[in-house]
């Protein structure tokens, strides 16, 4: 074992959002710190490679609430508030879906980054779902109660599924269908059961926000940004630095051992794998009391995702991101509820859905420098089961649907492709080191969410966890993030120590009316044909 340091010695395994983040957190505080990654590249899910000249994500990804939100406010409080810059598109998605008559042509409602131009999109929306007066104003009167609820009654909801929600409203089965859609997007869940609570604060801060976005340098540049100020500030960062068991006597944690078989001291260690992982494979057994690991046991991660990145000799797409459902009879716009339950019992039982859902980031858009100059790269995934589910449908069937469904939505795509790369669910099991793969380690669905979500403390003295797993809300690294923050207050608490003076906002504030209002009107930057 090494020598004891004189300062309590922490340990953070992982460096996925949640584990950059808090490294960087727990240094600028002045404390010891070493990260610990068992890949060869920093970052987990928002980590990156080079191919042919292209920077492309490992993984899919869109930040709702970009600078604003939990991954700006790391930043704020590491002292580095500028230190990334995260870019909007005029159109920051599409929905597209296949023409509905004989004319072939794509169709497409723009999704504007400006709040001015809302209207003409809700209008937009409302004509292609086909939605008459008392739909569209049903619609509109949901979104309307999101944004005014206030954190009290926002909570009132945590245990009830986003479809006792949208059901106050509408029992048009079509547009529930749309609208359960767009809230469990967030959280790659069953979007019916998802918390109807985590939706609405979710919607609800990336609306006042307003600052849906994508970093510049890809989304590595944030984990990669987070470690850069964690070592300036001292912290020691190790890459192919697997940890094989965390080491616990008499009810404390003592260290880590790693799978290379040397140990390293440590007073804290903090996992930011999911809970199961931690509990069960990361601890010797025993070390938990039975009701803890039958927590860990029963706890449900979300879905994952099968994944393409497609590098293109020019550019296609104008938004900054694609989205939608297509299958052989019906669209995200024109599908009904039972159609959407349809998809995920087919996904279920390990078969390619019918109805094929997509969602494609275009990382060139917000950073022409991320491929060869006048190339386009696009970043699409779609719904898929978690790896403890047999596929019944080979993984090749899978990209296949997700390529053919591309191709139905992107006019003359084969022409322009140089090389598509693909992701298995099996692969990004193996590289985020969580049984199974959940993108979401800890599902947010009623039960596990707001005070019965699990707890960044465990019954062993000086282990912790973070990340997506515990702790922690909003979306996906947002709730990496956001749990890292939570995590940093109470290590620093149990140290004695004294918090950073940039610690002492609230993380969870949301922006005031005043705030919101001077935001719609005053014009916001953006991206024009990848140029400002």
């Amino acid at each position: 074992m090494n020598t004891p340091q004189t300062q309590p010695r922490v340990v953070v395994i992982g460096a996925g959002i949640g584990g950059t983040s808090l490294t960087a957190l727990l240094a600028t505080a002045g404390i010891p710190v070493t990260l610990l990654e068992k890949n060869r590249y920093l970052g987990g899910a928002c980590a990156g490679y080079e191919k042919n000249g292209f920077q492309i994500d490992f993984s899919t990804h869109m930040f709702t609430r970009g600078a604003r939100g939990p991954l700006g406010e790391v930043l704020r409080r590491a002292g580095h508030p500028d230190a990334i810059e995260f870019r909007r598109t005029h159109d920051i998605a599409e929905i597209r879906y296949p023409a509905r008559d004989a004319s072939g042509q794509v169709q497409s409602v723009p999704i504007p980054s400006q709040a001015h131009r809302f209207p003409e999109f809700a209008w937009k929306a409302a004509r292609a779902a086909n939605l008459g007066p008392l739909d569209t104003v049903a619609a509109a009167r949901m979104f309307a109660d999101m944004m005014r609820m206030g954190e009290v009654e926002v909570d009132s909801w945590n245990d009830r599924t986003a479809e006792e929600y949208i059901t106050q409203f509408t029992e048009n089965p079509r547009l529930q269908a749309l609208l359960m859609f767009l809230l469990g997007l967030y959280f790659v869940v069953e979007p019916w059961k998802a918390s109807a609570g985590e939706s609405i604060y979710a919607f609800q801060r990336m609306a006042r926000d307003n600052w849906l976005s994508y970093p510049k340098g890809g989304t590595k540049a944030i984990p990669l940004t987070y470690c850069r100020i964690a070592e300036q500030a001292g912290a020691d960062i190790r890459t192919n630095a697997g940890v094989q068991r965390i080491l616990i006597e008499d009810g404390k944690v003592r260290g880590v051992q790693l799978t290379d078989g040397t140990s390293i001291d440590a007073d804290i260690v903090v996992s930011t794998s999911s809970l199961r992982t931690t509990a069960l494979h990361l601890c010797e057994p025993g070390v938990f009391p039975d009701s803890y690991v039958e927590a860990a046991e029963t706890n449900v991660g979300s879905y994952i995702a099968v994944q393409l990145k497609i590098a293109l000799k020019r550019r296609l797409v104008d938004a900054g991101c694609l989205m939608g459902a297509v299958g052989a009879t019906s669209d995200l716009l024109s599908v009904d509820a039972d159609g959407m339950r349809q998809l995920f019992a087919e996904a279920d039982d390990g078969r390619v859905p019918d109805l094929v859902s997509f969602y494609c980031p275009i990382p060139t858009n917000f950073d022409a420098t991320l491929a060869p100059e006048g190339h386009q790269l696009l970043t699409v995934c779609s719904l898929a089961p978690t790896t403890d589910v047999a596929l019944k449908d080979a993984a090749p069937l899978w990209e296949e649907a997700l390529l053919n469904t591309m191709r139905r939505i992107i006019p003359g795509l084969d022409e322009e492709i140089l090389f598509i790369d693909r992701t298995t669910t099996s692969w990004m099991e193996h590289w985020l080191g969580k049984e199974y793969g959940p993108a979401i380690s800890t599902a947010q669905i009623p039960g596990q969410v707001g005070d019965k979500r699990p707890s960044i403390t465990t019954p062993v003295k000086g282990l912790y966890l973070a990340g997506d797993g515990a702790g922690g809300r909003g979306v996906g690294t947002e709730l990496a993030a956001d749990s890292a923050m939570e995590c940093a207050e109470l290590i620093v608490k149990t140290l004695g120590r004294t918090a950073p003076v940039t610690w002492n906002s609230d993380r969870h504030a949301s922006p005031s009316l005043r705030h919101v209002i001077g935001q719609a009107l005053r014009p916001t930057p953006v991206m024009h044909a990848g140029r400002w």
